[in-house]
């Protein structure tokens, strides 16, 4: 009876190390799958909004709109393409539980784009992301400023 006790105590004392010893899988946010339009470009320093304009885009091609799919390859990294008004890219994008997020391997078309599309090149710099029911805000340059998306019905 002993030995039965001392067994269960080591088993125990065992299955308790080996429970905290195990690492969990990190959550990822993946709600920033799908399409996304542009909606502003956000300067918080200066508190200043940028919006689509008929002066700063060309509504003759994809509505004057900025458009983003985020596709996940697997838990913490994927590819971003998507139509820049005028032109297309392409890159791959990887994110951390922490909203962490690396734009990277990107590939453009830069000919005959207005103002709208020019600004979008900032994406680049993307270091974190937050996601509020359909808005999806890309910060970059420590937080003050960032892309606005809205999530798109396509």
């Amino acid at each position: 009876m002993k030995t039965f006790f001392k067994c269960s105590k080591f088993g125990l004392i065992l299955f308790v190390f080996l429970l905290h010893s195990c690492s969990k899988e990190e959550s990822i946010d993946n709600t920033i799958e799908g399409n996304w339009i542009v909606i502003s470009f956000e300067d918080y320093q200066d508190s200043t909004s940028i919006t689509k304009t008929e002066q700063n885009t060309w509504s003759d091609y994809n509505n004057g709109d900025i458009t983003v799919n985020f596709s996940f390859s697997n838990n913490l990294n994927g590819n971003l393409s998507g139509k820049n008004i005028t032109n297309t890219f392409y890159g791959d994008f990887r994110i951390s539980s922490d909203n962490k997020l690396v734009i990277e391997n990107t590939i453009w078309t830069f000919i005959n784009e207005p103002e709208w599309g020019r600004l979008f090149h900032s994406i680049i710099l993307a270091e974190s992301f937050e996601i509020n029911t359909d808005q999806l805000i890309i910060y970059y340059n420590n937080k003050e400023n960032g892309i606005v998306l809205e999530r798109s019905q396509n």
